[in-house]
């Protein structure tokens, strides 16, 4: 399972502290470090998180940061002009969230055109409803787009039985309170989690809402470490 730890919203705008913990994050077993590059304005309609934005040259520095560190970098973008930055940070594959899969199809496409690998989350989708289709590049996620979202969630329990080109989902894209669906996720067979990051679960805020979501550095560690007894298990 490919472990991609979001790092959007639980820097609060602070560049040193995105950087800390990205190294924190790969330290514990993560092997991709991701931020979302946005417009507040452009999704909110309002500056709510314009602190949260980023600038080219501070996505540039944060992309050298993690090449520096061995550690993969990767990125969601919310419109063409920061896909087209993504062209300079050497991306192997491009993510699309949630509300760009169901509110901008054009930006979906030409994300698609680039002809790469391409991670699509479904959380603004029904169960079954894969809105682009098929083919060698697109990887759907099943997503459960509520921050947080607690374990009786109906959602949660409807995640697929198993992940595979049978049921068209290829990982599981995690906002939940602990790491049980995470986990069930993996023992279903998803090859791909992805799931926010954070120093402190309790800094949850009115326009930081993933904290409680996410994984902390003790977390991640003991997730990284159970997946490794249960691969020992398999050979």
């Amino acid at each position: 399972m490919k472990i991609v730890v979001d790092l959007f919203n639980q820097h609060s705008g602070d560049m040193n502290e995105l950087k800390r913990l990205a190294l924190s994050a790969f330290i514990n077993g993560a092997d991709v470090a991701k931020i979302q590059i946005l417009n507040s304005q452009r999704i909110w309609g309002d500056d709510s998180r314009k602190y949260l934005e980023m600038t080219y040259e501070q996505v540039k520095d944060f992309y050298n940061f993690c090449k520096t560190h061995s550690i993969e970098f990767s990125a969601t973008v919310f419109d063409e002009e920061k896909l087209e930055w993504l062209d300079d940070f050497e991306v192997d594959w491009y993510k699309i969230a949630s509300v760009t899969a169901k509110k901008d199809v054009r930006l979906v496409e030409k994300i698609l055109a680039k002809n790469k690998p391409t991670i699509i989350s479904l959380g603004m989708y029904d169960k079954g409803e894969f809105p682009f289709g098929f083919n060698d590049n697109i990887n759907y996620l099943y997503c459960v787009s509520e921050y947080p979202t607690y374990l009786n969630n109906q959602k949660i329990k409807d995640m697929p039985n198993e992940f595979s080109k049978a049921t068209g989902f290829h990982g599981y894209s995690d906002h939940s309170v602990g790491t049980a669906p995470a986990l069930q996720a993996y023992l279903r067979g998803a090859k791909f989690l992805e799931k926010h990051f954070t120093f402190n679960n309790f800094n949850q805020r009115s326009c930081e809402k993933a904290h409680l979501g996410s994984f902390t550095p003790d977390s991640l560690k003991s997730f990284t470490n159970l997946l490794k007894e249960f691969e020992a298990m398999k050979s």
